[in-house]
């Protein structure tokens, strides 16, 4: 394990959110080796002793868990209008988060872990994860709805717009189009859609970043391997390197709070498509 900062080690300890554990360290409630420390961003070496007002903070094993969501099946922790919670699909899935969330009739991607920091950046805004959607439409898509989708939607929040947007085929009465979003608002895609006049019948998101469903049938999970994490992780440290370097008189934001941002983001619907 390579040293890091005390609050990410907190918050990876399972001790609260990223505010929470800062203000425990500022508060001069946390010990490594023995030594009061109250500087947050302090790196703990590998070995090191840490205890919060007594008690020693283990870190927990860090899980990675891609589901490729069925129907029906809710993105949140808890959802008395779903049958089933995704969180509920995998084994310990309780000690898991959702990084964002798809819509409740909405398929596919969606990671679960329980590495807040790496989780906040994939949802942090400067960060832009790219997420390929396929929609199947009613009606006809035009070459104009597509440069539209491309150029950008009024919606009632403000202009949407796909980085890519192609036809895969047309049928009379539907179509199949291919989406990729860089950004992620509330159920945008099939917003987007609706306002060219084409209502979405089913939305699959086929694409996470690096990650694909590529042998990934809808309802199974699978852990990503050392080499999806390490690709997901690099894509965020343009982003750690900005946070850690902002003065240190101002909080360190990633997107949020670590876990209990997460938790809070889960439970209210967190850019559902």
């Amino acid at each position: 394990m390579s040293a890091f900062p005390l609050v990410i080690y907190l918050v990876r300890a399972g001790v609260g959110s990223r505010r929470r554990c800062d203000e425990l360290v500022r508060a001069k409630s946390v010990t490594v080796d023995g030594e009061v420390v109250t500087f947050p961003r302090q790196l703990v070496p590998d070995g090191a002793v840490v205890q919060v007002e007594g008690q020693t903070a283990v870190l927990r094993e860090l899980r990675y868990v891609l589901v490729n969501k069925p129907r029906g099946v809710a993105s949140t922790r808890s959802d008395p209008h779903a049958d089933k919670v995704l969180v509920d699909m995998v084994p310990d899935g309780r000690t898991l988060f959702p990084v964002g969330r798809l819509d409740v009739d909405t398929t596919g991607l969606i990671v679960l872990t329980n590495d807040g920091p790496l989780a906040n950046y994939l949802m942090h805004p400067r960060y832009g994860v790219a997420k390929t959607y396929t929609a199947r439409v009613r009606g006809r898509v035009s070459k104009r709805a597509l440069s539209a989708l491309r150029a950008g939607v009024v919606l009632e929040d403000g202009l949407a717009s796909a980085a890519e947007a192609r036809l895969i085929k047309q049928s009379n009465k539907t179509a199949l189009v291919e989406v990729l979003l860089r950004e992620g608002r509330k159920r945008q895609v099939r917003r987007m859609f609706e306002a060219l006049g084409l209502p979405v019948e089913e939305l699959h998101r086929r694409r996470y970043g690096p990650l694909s469903d590529k042998r990934l049938a809808v309802g199974e999970h699978r852990a990503l391997t050392a080499e999806e994490v390490d690709a997901l992780r690099r894509a965020g440290e343009v982003v750690q390197d900005a946070v850690l370097g902002e003065p240190e008189e101002q909080p360190v934001r990633l997107s949020a709070d670590a876990v209990a941002e997460l938790r809070d983001r889960s439970q209210q619907g967190d850019t559902p498509v």
